[in-house]
């Protein structure tokens, strides 16, 4: 990998103690945000405000096991990346459905079957690689930021009752995420690691300022002990045939999701990144589904990977693996202290809105970063603008889950899901008729560029290849086509790691000097201009060859690494 700048601890890399156990607690503090949909569905199914404390105790030891599933390295399970586990919101909707229908025992069975399939997909993801191309698993990243920004916007606003309460809620949110981007941008070591931290803390002492933070209002009546178990009273599993489907859609969402997340993960580690690697994407898919499966064995909701922490890794430039370890301590030793449950519940809004925001900055930026490094035509164009209308379709319609079929439901209540399910899809409607083998033939004396770089460019952007590898093609066409003077055939073909140029032509075969031709050479003889053409295309082409067949045909290969 390469190291990209402005990455102070890679993922390989352990940073100093002081700095690991800052971090992690970082970490642990914004992952704690999505301990609010756990609360938000422990509501829904009618909790006693024990059992509800108890639920997310729960939840946070699921984390802490996820993390260290998700992030783990080894040949077997876990992405080998900082990608940490968090409650997610692709789960809620119908978490509450089953919650409505069966109570919480519905949901821990469903989440049993979701995590299952997850499990069950992850030794064939590579196989099935072609429905994610990079530049759909940007658009999913772009998608997923936005919704940050929006959850952002409406925690910052939750409360807001009145004039009053809205200018306060804003006060509160501005002056958090302000302290956040400042330290970010305009500070280095330290004040630059923990931005997110300290604009927490500062959101929670301009909390207190506006006499909005009442830790009371998540203690039960009869006081809470230092130390204790979580209660396995809620700790049984129902199962219903009717509710399969849609956890089977918004498995499949959490699998794209997940894809996203660690590719963004290995982007952020490696300057050279070009496409996602499998290996870990499926590990990491596995990973996930075991987590899956421990959350709901012992009690709690879906598990994903949480797309924030990977954006405040970005934004900090501390990726390192080993900050798993100091998570998932912490939210163990959290599982037992039911003061933290209650804590969790006092947050307040507008500082976890102010998180959610500067992370989603980082999370949108990366993922339009790997869509436009892509040549889009205009089907990679409608398959990508299309998916980010349908994204914001259930914000902007409200009608249109009541009037739809309730197979559809899980689908249709949330814009993220909706968004990655209409990519996936329209990218399949709009692969066919594109061949992946196409060619072209040019008289002698007809030797343009310009018409090379279109036919390529268009061919490139039909297929979603890399602006620099096509860019790299035509110049070693062209070297090539220069120096033949007889009529010529260009043959491409692309699989999404490959990029493979045949160029056939009557004549001799060129020669591909191991180093460059002396300007005495160039100059010295007729064949001085292929000696440097050559050279040109072994220092541009990954492999190159050039060999005669019969009838004085010559072929030259050059072949691409996509």
């Amino acid at each position: 990998m390469s190291r990209p700048p402005g990455l102070l601890y890679s993922v390989d890399e352990t940073p100093p103690r002081a700095v690991l156990i800052a971090a992690g607690l970082q970490q642990a503090a914004l992952m704690s945000t999505s301990l609010l949909y756990p609360i938000i569905l422990g509501r829904e199914a009618h909790l006693s405000p024990d059992r509800l404390l108890d639920f997310v105790s729960v939840s946070m030891l699921s984390l802490a096991i996820a993390t260290l599933l998700l992030c783990t390295k080894s040949r077997f399970i876990g992405s080998g990346y900082l990608c940490p586990g968090g409650c997610s919101q692709l789960y809620l909707g119908p978490s509450v459905s089953a919650a409505h229908i069966g109570g919480l025992p519905l949901v821990f069975g469903m989440t049993v079957v979701t995590g299952i399939l997850q499990t069950a997909i992850a030794p064939v993801l590579r196989r099935v690689r072609f429905l994610l191309p990079p530049e759909i698993a940007g658009l999913v990243i772009a998608v997923v930021g936005l919704f940050m920004a929006v959850l952002g916007v409406r925690y910052s606003l939750s409360e807001a009752t009145s004039s009053t309460v809205m200018s306060e809620d804003l006060a509160i949110a501005a002056v958090s995420l302000t302290t956040m981007v400042i330290l970010n941008v305009w500070t280095k070591g330290f004040l630059r690691m923990f931005c997110l931290l300290l604009g927490v803390a500062v959101g929670y002492g301009a909390s207190a300022a506006f006499g909005i933070l009442d830790f009371s209002t998540g203690m039960p009546s009869q006081g809470l002990p230092l130390l204790r178990l979580p209660s396995l009273e809620l700790l049984q599993w129902r199962f219903d045939a009717s509710l399969i489907a849609p956890f089977a859609i918004i498995a499949i969402a959490g699998i794209l999701n997940l894809t996203a997340n660690v590719s963004y993960a290995q982007r952020i580690n490696d300057a050279d990144w070009v496409r996602p690697n499998f290996s870990s994407l499926s590990r990491g898919l596995l990973a996930n589904g075991i987590a899956m499966v421990v959350s709901a064995t012992i009690g709690s909701m879906g598990i994903n990977t949480y797309s924030s922490s990977v954006g405040l890794s970005a934004a900090t430039g501390v990726t390192s693996r080993s900050l798993a370890y100091v998570i998932s301590i912490v939210f163990a030793l959290l599982s037992l202290m039911p003061a933290a449950a209650a804590l969790i519940t006092t947050i307040p809004a507008p500082v976890v809105g102010a998180a959610f925001f500067f992370a989603a900055a980082f999370v949108f930026a990366s993922g339009i970063q790997a869509i436009t490094a892509r040549l889009l035509d205009s089907r990679k164009i409608i398959v990508i603008g299309f998916s980010f209308a349908m994204a914001m379709l259930p914000n902007t319609s409200q009608d249109l889950l009541a009037h739809a079929p309730g197979l559809f439901h899980p689908i249709l209540e949330s814009g993220l899901v909706l968004g990655t399910v209409s990519a996936v899809l329209l990218n399949l409607l709009m692969r066919i008729g594109v061949r992946q083998r196409v060619t072209m033939k040019l008289e002698p004396g007809h030797v343009d560029r310009e018409t090379i770089e279109q036919f390529l460019s268009e061919q490139g952007g039909r297929w979603g290849a890399r602006r620099d590898i096509i860019s790299r093609a035509i110049f070693g066409v062209v070297q090539v086509l220069e120096v033949v003077d007889h009529g010529s055939e260009v043959e491409a073909s692309f699989d999404e790691f490959n990029l493979d140029i045949r160029i056939r032509y009557a004549g001799t075969p060129l020669l591909i000097p191991d180093r460059r031709p002396t300007p005495r050479e160039i100059v010295a003889s007729e064949d001085g201009e292929r000696l440097l053409a050559g050279y040109l295309l072994r220092q541009t082409a990954d492999r190159v060859n050039c060999k005669a067949s019969g009838g004085g045909t010559v072929e030259v290969q050059l072949h691409y690494d996509h």
